[in-house]
């Protein structure tokens, strides 16, 4: 017997924890800071695994930065479950950098030390956190 389109079930979209919707406006102003320090600064080459690459890939990677904090924003405030995994990819990927920035470049790491505990915090809270990403 065919069912009609009344009796079939949609899925409910469930409500977003305000914490999620917290951290995805966090990352999106993140977004913002990171695209007006490129645009304000734009001879400043990133540190990427302790090098300071220029030209086309020097600029792939700093945008890649906003890029992937708006994505992640936008689907934390949604609650989207493809938002948990691409943060904590990206999470990974900034960590390694920096490790590996903080042991090839000269000091001070005031800085990049302080990104790194920040975001090992980020990453055990989110992981705690990480069934609440479910739409």
């Amino acid at each position: 017997m065919a069912t009609s389109i009344s009796q079939e079930t949609v899925p409910v979209r469930q409500s977003v924890p305000a914490d999620l919707i917290f951290f995805g406006v966090l990352m999106i102003l993140s977004g913002i800071m990171d695209t007006y320090i490129i645009l304000a600064n734009p001879a400043y080459g990133l540190p990427v695994f302790g090098m300071k690459l220029t030209g086309g890939v020097g600029w792939f990677f700093k945008f890649l930065s906003p890029v992937l904090h708006f994505a992640s924003g936008y689907g934390a405030i949604l609650g989207r479950r493809w938002a948990y995994p691409l943060f904590m990819f990206y999470s990974l990927y900034g960590l390694a950098s920096a490790t590996v920035s903080r042991l090839v470049l000269p000091p001070p790491h005031r800085i990049r030390t302080v990104f790194m505990i920040v975001l090992v915090l980020f990453m055990i809270y989110l992981y705690a956190r990480r069934k609440a990403f479910r739409n």
